[in-house]
């Protein structure tokens, strides 16, 4: 495993930084930094891990993922943030806006446009433009074999357009 690249990790969940932009392919990414048995996260992927009885508290502190805001009333985020995932294997909402997931503990800023949320938006799935920072990837570094695609679900907006 490539230890130096994995900003954290928790079960098959690895963090990665990047310098992309939105229009780039994290998909190459996770492969590119972690290997063959990695590919990037999809929102469903975290669905299917609280489902199965994960825990989502754990998840949240072990891949250090931080409050996106100050006060819920902020219109923009703190850097670096969010995590950029896929949802349903599409990494793009509407254009180029990428999909990505942010911590909100239950209290949505009110410019951020939820296509679903996990635990009253605790974390929320959402999508922007924008270069760099952090993505999700999923399975396991040592692996010659790429982890199975997650299950498609029907997508959700929860909030906003």
């Amino acid at each position: 495993m490539q230890k130096q690249k994995i900003a954290a990790s928790y079960e098959q969940f690895h963090v990665i930084a990047h310098d992309l932009n939105e229009t780039d392919d994290l998909k190459e990414e996770c492969k590119k930094q972690l290997g063959e048995g990695v590919r990037l996260a999809d929102w469903n992927d975290i669905l299917t891990y609280v489902e199965a009885g994960g825990s989502l508290d754990d998840f949240i502190n072990t891949l250090n993922i931080p409050l996106e805001y100050i006060k819920p009333e902020d219109m923009d985020p703190i850097p670096n943030t969010s995590f950029r995932i896929s949802m349903n294997g599409e990494l793009h909402w509407r254009g180029d806006r990428h999909y990505f997931f942010a911590r909100h503990d239950h209290k949505l800023r009110g410019d951020f446009l939820a296509h679903d949320d996990l635990d009253n938006f605790r974390l929320s799935l959402g999508s922007w433009f924008g270069k760099g920072g952090f993505a999700l990837c999923f399975g396991d570094p040592e692996s010659t074999v790429a982890p199975p695609e997650p299950e498609m679900r029907e997508p959700v907006q929860t909030s906003g357009g």
